[in-house]
């Protein structure tokens, strides 16, 4: 069966909202699928009080756990959505996925869940973490979704949580040579007081496919004080082939996003799809964030986080891809 058919439930349709977070209409397939709650999440950690000498503190909490055998060489998708309401303060709703085994990858995009008595359209939020993982060795791939919660409030705080986790292919076609088409930003935060062009994807296109649906997810960052300041930035994801003639582009995937006073951080994902055309052998995938209004922000690379609840810089800790883009040809 061709893959586009097999990933279409998670690829094919359009993009939904909900909550104010767009995230791809979601049905489920034959591929592996575990889910969480609704459970309500206490004693979410409060902002730490710097007079004191306090640390920020992250509760991280086991969502679910899905499994799988892949050869070396495949590649699965992975697909996971974070859904949390009903919080008492303006809390952080972090989506993580590590994955291990037969491949290795993670992966945290999140933002920041507004109180259910805020009237803001944000007091319910969904995040989406989803990227590819390709086996290195035959055998068993263990995927294992976390929440990282923390209050930006003066209060230990709750919110109510649900989730779902599952495999959307596991056998993702990649480039001429076999690689997965999926591109991270390394460690740190790139600043953006104007535009900035990053992460960039570019491959070779394996002939006889139809299409690339390409998905990028971009972590943005507001400034260090986000009691004292605000910011509107544009997000766009454009895809384009090269290497004939006449060869097409995808339609820009564009959205906007205001982060308000007391939100630090927002989760935005981008969607869109190129056609191919024969002799068309390369294509590129670019996310460009330019600054709008009010004080700049940075887009979020690759971060180091504690393996469980604990001061942010407790060991042991591990590494944890931000913003990301992917593609998954048919």
């Amino acid at each position: 069966m061709n893959l586009f058919r097999r990933c279409a439930a998670v690829l094919a349709v359009a993009t939904v909202m909900a909550g104010g977070t767009a995230f791809e209409a979601s049905a489920t397939t034959s591929a592996k699928s575990d889910t969480f709650g609704p459970a309500v999440i206490t004693d979410v950690p409060k902002a730490p009080d710097t007079t004191k000498g306090e640390k920020p503190i992250q509760k991280v909490v086991a969502l679910a756990t899905i499994d799988t055998t892949l050869q070396a060489g495949r590649t699965a998708y992975v697909y996971s959505t974070v859904t949390a309401s009903e919080a008492d303060d303006v809390n952080l709703i972090d989506n993580e996925v590590r994955c291990s085994g037969a491949g290795k990858a993670n992966v945290v995009m999140g933002e920041n869940v507004m109180p259910r008595t805020s009237g803001s359209p944000l007091s319910t939020i969904t995040v989406v973490t989803r990227f590819l993982v390709k086996a290195t060795t035959s055998g068993e791939l263990t995927c294992n979704q976390y929440l990282r919660t923390a209050s930006t409030s003066p209060n230990v705080s709750r919110e109510t949580v649900k989730s779902e986790l599952r495999f959307a292919s596991e056998d993702v076609i990649g480039d001429v040579n076999g690689a997965a088409l999926q591109r991270s930003l390394p460690p740190g935060n790139t600043p953006v007081t104007s535009s900035v062009t990053t992460p960039v994807l570019s491959g070779r296109i394996p002939a006889g496919l139809k299409e690339l649906a390409v998905i990028a997810d971009v972590e943005f960052h507001r400034c260090n004080t986000a009691s004292k300041c605000t910011v509107k930035a544009r997000f766009a994801l454009s895809v384009s082939t090269s290497g004939g003639a006449n060869c097409p582009s995808a339609p820009v995937a564009q959205i906007e996003r205001t982060l308000q006073r007391g939100v630090n951080h927002a989760a935005v994902p981008l969607y869109t799809i190129v056609p191919l055309k024969a002799g068309c052998t390369d294509f590129q995938a670019k996310v460009t964030t330019t600054h709008l209004a009010g004080d700049p922000g940075s887009v979020g690379g690759e971060v180091k986080l504690p393996d469980k609840t604990g001061p942010i810089t407790s060991d042991p800790k591990h590494d944890s891809a931000m913003t990301h883009v992917f593609a998954v040809p048919s």
